[in-house]
């Protein structure tokens, strides 16, 4: 994309409205920010029908995907052309028959604050980054509807994001109903959708090798190299955050077309061995399993609605073909890098063109008895454990052909993923060792390393569950609501902390390009 605003371009996709001026205080700010004042003074509005303070035009934006209920796309964000207003109120997008949850408009402070907290760690993180909060602005209203904390009244925030293009607004929202308000301002979805996406070739990303000769040329081929790109950034955040536990509940409309991730108020870490290896638990890690899927769903259909609206159902067989391939082998591909790092194999033993069978069958291995492993948790068949059950399973694993054996209980030293893992570690080991003497490296100090290296990425991670955040800002908001600039420094600690934390339990992977 060329340029910051160019959501303003969509103009089939913007409905406006009239917000009105509120007080707010300054409790979050971006560093790059430059006049934070002007910032709040634009942004602190809010629906309020029955006020007469001073008013705003903002634009509700008009998208499609999955997980916007009977909605038509940001029930409760405002766009005023610089920034984009999240927790505004109900605005026109609000579907007829949508449940309380995606109809209210409001955003409680806790969820603001840890949507913020979430989005600079992430962009720290993450291999294609993730869109930051700009700014927090606290207001003097509560509301009930929040869903922060059982049977309180939570007090209402106003997130501000950056304005950003997401695949989901060149899609249908087929569940969309109108209400009878607002019916004669809003074009038909179909038509709206038949209207837009011959903007969209201009917002495709662009693979740093560029775009190749035929594709300049050929609007078809154009179009199916900028969704293989997006497919590839999409697959490799997706990939990211499954070999580190993050459930994003993430889908067409919350991410941006360059691919960075973004709308945290639904993230959670999920960490073997934090909490229960319950129901619940359980399902939060089928969850995960399938959201890889859901950005995939989302390359399909605009697949269908460029040959629908602007070539052919050729297209459409074409294109989803090329890119479902993309997705998948890049998927796969990313989560063996994401893997090995996670144990700590140096990347000058990977060659980029491919990974070495051995280090699959490493990787196979590990995620075999990592699912055996959250399937019944194993923390009791860990003797003195300090720290992580995870941590000390592999430790066991990557010192086992030495005979320096943590303390099992017999459940897990006869469990068959156990011995398998076991092998591929043995093996592994021996031939890292092999290659270190080529490399002339010492391999003693290389084991060390790489146990070092695991032990971060395995550590307990139970400052992120999101109850246990979330009931710390909470706590924050209770006891320094009044004070902002308490609050301002509190939630910068707060951050730091996070991040310090998350370079070790999460570190960074370069994505790399010749995954398919």
């Amino acid at each position: 994309m060329s340029h910051q605003c160019s959501l303003s371009e969509l103009n089939e996709n913007l409905v406006p409205f009239t917000a009105r001026q509120i007080k707010s205080s300054l409790i979050w700010c971006a560093e790059d920010v430059r006049n934070p004042g002007e910032l709040q003074n634009a942004c602190s509005y809010i629906i309020d029908p029955d006020s007469t303070a001073s008013a705003k035009v903002f634009h509700a934006e008009r998208y499609g995907g999955s997980g916007i209920q009977r909605n038509g796309g940001g029930a409760r964000c405002g766009f005023d052309g610089n920034y984009q207003v999240k927790g505004i109120g109900s605005n026109p997008l609000v579907g007829e028959g949508t449940d309380e949850r995606h109809s209210n408009g409001a955003l409680g402070a806790v969820h603001a604050i840890y949507e913020a907290l979430w989005g600079e760690v992430l962009a720290q993180i993450l291999p294609y980054s993730a869109v930051r909060v700009r700014a927090v602005l606290l207001t003097d209203l509560y509301t009930e509807k929040a869903f922060e904390r059982s049977g309180m009244k939570s007090r209402r925030a106003l997130l501000v994001r950056e304005p950003v293009v997401r695949p989901a607004h060149f899609e249908r929202a087929p569940y969309f109903q109108v209400k009878p308000e607002y019916s004669s301002q809003l074009i038909h979805d179909a038509c709206r959708v038949r209207s837009v996406i011959h903007k969209l070739p201009g917002y495709l990303p662009v693979p740093p090798e560029e775009i190749d000769a035929e594709a300049r040329t050929d609007p078809r081929i154009y179009c199916i190299e900028g969704l293989c790109e997006l497919a590839r950034r999409e697959a490799w955040q997706m990939a990211f955050c499954r070999t580190r536990f993050l459930r994003l509940t993430t889908s067409p409309s919350n991410i941006a077309m360059d691919g960075r991730l973004m709308d945290f108020n639904g993230l959670s870490c999920s960490f073997p061995g934090d909490s229960p290896a319950d129901f619940g638990y359980k399902l939060r890690l089928a969850e995960l399993a399938k959201e890889p899927m859901v950005l995939m769903q989302g390359l399909s259909d605009l697949c269908l609605y460029i040959g629908k609206y602007m070539f052919d159902p050729d297209f459409t067989l074409a294109a989803r073909l090329k890119v479902e391939e993309i997705f998948q082998k890049t998927f796969h591909e990313a989560c063996y890098y994401c893997y090995l790092e996670l144990l700590g194999i140096p990347g000058e033993f990977i060659t980029q063109k491919e990974i070495p069978d051995i280090l699959k069958q490493l990787v196979n291995s590990f995620v075999a008895l990592l699912n055996k492993y959250c399937e019944k948790s194993h923390a009791q068949d860990i003797v003195n454990q300090d720290g992580s059950p995870l941590q000390k399973l592999v430790v066991t694993l990557i010192h086992h052909r030495h005979n320096q054996k943590q303390a099992l209980n017999s459940s897990i030293k006869n469990d068959v993923y156990f011995t398998v893992a076991q092998q591929c570690f043995s093996q592994t080991i021996h031939w890292l060792t092999q290659g270190s003497t080529r490399r002339q490296i010492n391999a003693s100090l290389l084991l060390k390393e790489i146990e070092h290296h695991t032990m971060k990425r395995l550590q307990p991670r139970e400052e992120l569950r999101k109850e246990n955040m979330c009931e710390k800002i909470a706590i924050l908001l209770d006891n320094h609501g009044d004070d902002p600039l308490f609050l301002q420094e509190a939630i910068s600690d707060m951050k730091n902390f996070m991040l310090k934390f998350s370079r070790d339990a999460f570190g960074y992977l370069e994505p790399i390009r010749n995954t398919v």
